[in-house]
């Protein structure tokens, strides 16, 4: 409590604020980055709360208006810059100057591979960062509305797979429930998040179709490349969740989604029932949550198989 009361008073000291995320950004940074600028401003109204993210924004998210406030750039006056679910400054989705050039800087994140690198850290190991936001109502001091709710909803669904992963807890629940209470039409949320476009179906069904399976070590994979996405008219954004979708199938305790990315990196995503992927992922500069965590790599998928099998198999 006391860590998150320095951050208060640090959001006192100025006026001029902008929040940021990750690269590719999901549910939970898009909720939390929403839910804490309308906290923000609630608290006191003279803030002024700028969401800036250098990328493109996921078609899921224009599904909300409040989308048309995200900006692609930041004044030079900007004050204090608060980081949201973002493990590491690699991936930040906002150029580094804007770090030195603040008079405060503050990350607030919920990975356990947070590598603290900012002036003031709150790291909490929590479903989301946008549970973790949740306890700010009381610092506050403000009441929970339903345009906060509906942001704070739609991170908590994001990273916990609509409550089906293990980063579930009884505090999960309790502050799902509080959420509902004020007026959140969640079957819209769910709709937005989780509907799957045709392009979408599309690459799941190749996954489905392609995917690689080492009964030895109950270990699902797949390779998708820039061409074989050219091949199907999908975009990037259309593969995520395919670890997801590997992990569902039966007897798989691990799963590994890698894709080649638009500067030939390979972008790769685990998924797991009871290994920790994060130790894994920490081979290639990655990281995350023991069961879900994520890297980037500049060199070959047969690299990243073999070091991934090898590293399974030590463990039987």
């Amino acid at each position: 409590m006391k860590e998150l009361i320095n951050i208060k008073n640090e959001i006192d000291k100025y006026n001029n604020i902008v929040l940021s995320a990750h690269v590719n950004p999901d549910g939970d940074a898009f909720g939390a980055l929403f839910a804490f600028k309308f906290m923000i401003e609630k608290y006191n109204s003279n803030k002024k709360v700028d969401i800036v993210m250098q990328f493109e924004i996921p078609k899921f998210m224009k599904k909300f208006d409040e989308s048309k406030l995200i900006k692609d750039n930041y004044s030079d006056d900007v004050e204090l810059v608060i980081m949201l679910d973002t493990a590491n400054i690699d991936r930040a989705a906002i150029d580094n100057r804007i770090f030195e050039i603040a008079k405060q800087t503050i990350n607030i994140d919920h990975h356990v591979s947070n590598t603290k690198y900012l002036n003031i850290n709150y790291v909490e190991d929590i479903s989301s960062a946008s549970e973790l936001l949740y306890k700010f109502l009381d610092i506050f001091n403000i009441e929970l509305d339903e345009q906060i709710a509906k942001f704070m909803y739609l991170g908590i669904i994001n990273d916990t797979g609509n409550f089906r992963h293990s980063n579930v807890k009884e505090s999960t629940f309790n502050v799902a429930a509080n959420l509902v209470k004020v007026g959140v039409d969640i079957r819209k949320i769910n709709n937005i998040l989780f509907s799957k476009s045709r392009e979408k179906v599309k690459v799941f069904g190749k996954a489905l179709i392609e995917y690689k399976y080492l009964e030895d070590i109950n270990f699902a994979y797949l390779y998708i490349s820039q061409n074989d996405m050219k091949e199907l008219g999908v975009t990037e954004e259309d593969t995520d969740g395919i670890s997801e979708l590997l992990l569902s199938i039966e007897d798989v305790d691990v799963s590994l989604f890698v894709r080649e990315d638009s500067e030939k990196m390979l972008k790769g995503s685990f998924r797991s029932k009871n290994v920790n992927v994060n130790k894994i992922a920490s081979n290639f500069n990655g990281g995350g949550h023991v069961l879900a965590a994520g890297f980037k790599f500049n060199g070959s998928f047969d690299e990243i198989i073999e070091k991934v099998i090898s590293e399974l198999r030590g463990l039987k």
